[in-house]
């Protein structure tokens, strides 16, 4: 039975590795916050056994958890604006990151995952693999960047398979409300107007079972440690995606395309290529844009 431990697991990916690992024979400890307002979105179940602790209490775990397989590491606070560019919070989530990979190796894992971003790379206009240079614009891409590369250190030196995600758009039930997605649904369904740029520009989306899925794939599969872009490689113009919402919800709302300018980096594309992860894991997205975009409308009504 494996002993599998997530921190940030009140988060939208977590609450779906949960649910994903509860498909395994295994024990999980999911490790939230002290009173987090989410706890009630962990499954129930006898094999799922949550830690209240925060982030710079991960040194108390080896004292919680006698020992493990996997860690899953995707707690990090300050994820938007204007936190992205705190210092302080940021170099925090750092050194919580160490301090997680510290306890990992000290209750015996031999297979930890850290949560990294599309942010690490910076602006970007075309495709995007794990080979690209990364030049991270804010803090909070700088200081993911600074843990990738410490930890692949550390875990080299320890012998400990490190798999470090860098996470593109993904979308499903329980994401954050103002995300694009999440509020042109909520607006069609409401049929108000949509306000948003020409949506040239290119962009990816995958859907969160099937992040989570890649997830527990890297723990089964004995693939190499290293850098893997998670994302689906189905790049269309954004303005294609928000339109496909409007069908699928049957919507009047007006879509108003250029009503908001473009930032000061102009068109941003978002170009990903997921092939590395695809070879090593012999994965490919199951749900279909349409079918994601329909689960959350189900989940509304």
């Amino acid at each position: 039975m494996q002993k599998v431990v997530i921190t940030g697991a009140t988060g939208f990916i977590g609450i779906h590795l949960i649910k994903e690992w509860l498909k395994r024979d295994s024990q999980i400890y999911a490790i939230i916050r002290p009173g987090s307002k989410n706890a009630d979105r962990i499954p129930r179940s006898d094999v799922v056994h949550i830690i209240e602790l925060s982030m710079d209490g991960y040194d108390r775990l080896p004292q919680l958890i006698d020992s493990a397989d996997c860690f899953y590491h995707l707690a990090w606070e300050g994820t938007r604006v204007p936190y992205r560019d705190d210092a302080v919070i940021q170099e925090k989530n750092y050194k919580c990151s160490i301090q997680a990979y510290e306890t990992a190796r000290q209750i015996g894992c031999k297979f930890f995952l850290g949560s990294g971003s599309q942010a690490e790379y910076g602006s970007t206009a075309g495709p995007v693999d794990e080979d690209h240079p990364c030049d991270p614009t804010t803090e909070y891409g700088r200081q993911k960047l600074c843990t990738c590369s410490e930890l692949l250190r550390r875990s080299e030196h320890d012998g400990i398979r490190l798999i470090w995600t860098r996470i593109f758009s993904i979308y499903g039930p329980d994401d954050y409300p103002g995300t694009l997605i999440m509020t042109s649904i909520d607006k069609m369904m409401r049929n108000e107007s949509i306000k948003m740029t020409e949506g040239t520009q290119l962009w990816d989306y995958l859907y969160v079972t099937d992040a989570a899925k890649a997830m527990v794939m890297f723990a089964e599969k004995e693939c190499d440690s290293g850098i893997y872009n998670i994302a689906s490689g189905d790049h269309k113009p954004l303005r294609e995606f928000i339109a496909r919402i409007a069908e699928l919800t049957g919507s009047d709302s007006e879509l108003l395309f250029g009503a908001v300018p473009y930032g000061s980096e102009g068109i941003r594309n978002l170009m990903p290529d997921p092939g590395k992860i695809k070879r090593a894991l012999q994965w490919e997205p199951d749900v279909t844009f349409d079918d994601g975009i329909l689960t959350i409308i189900q989940t509304k009504k």
